[in-house]
C-alpha cells in the first residue's frame, strides 16, 4: 500500500467565479474594442456593401384620375317629400291595364 500512496497527484486548484467574471469581461472588452477600430477605419464589409450599391432607378407612377360627378339636391325642409319617380316608361297596349311592368319568374 505504501506504492499507492506516493502515485497521489495533488488536486489542481480550482479558478474562483471572480477570476472567471473578470476573464470573460476582458475579453469582451478587447473584442469590442478591435471591432471599433475596424468600423473606425472604414473596414467594416457591412457599411461598405451599402456605400458600393448602385441607387436603384426612380420608379415610374401611373397617375389615373378619376372624376366622379355627384349631384347633391337640397330640398327645403318645408318642401313635401316627392315620391321617386321611374325614368322608364311602359305603355300597356290590351290585355293589363295595372299600369306597373309585368315579368314572367318561368
Amino acid at each position: 500500500m505504501s506504492e499507492r500512496a506516493g502515485d497521489r497527484r495533488p488536486r489542481a486548484r480550482r479558478i474562483g467565479p471572480a477570476t472567471v467574471a473578470w476573464a470573460a469581461a476582458s475579453l469582451f472588452l478587447i473584442v469590442l474594442a478591435l471591432l471599433a477600430t475596424r468600423v473606425a477605419a472604414g473596414e467594416d464589409p457591412a457599411l461598405r456593401a451599402r456605400a458600393a450599391a448602385a441607387p436603384l432607378p426612380p420608379r415610374r407612377v401611373l397617375v389615373r384620375k378619376i372624376y366622379e360627378r355627384r349631384v347633391i339636391i337640397h330640398l327645403p325642409a318645408s318642401a313635401p317629400p316627392q315620391p321617386a319617380q321611374s325614368s322608364q316608361q311602359v305603355s300597356s297596349s290590351g290585355g293589363y291595364a295595372g299600369g306597373g311592368l309585368v315579368t314572367r319568374t318561368s
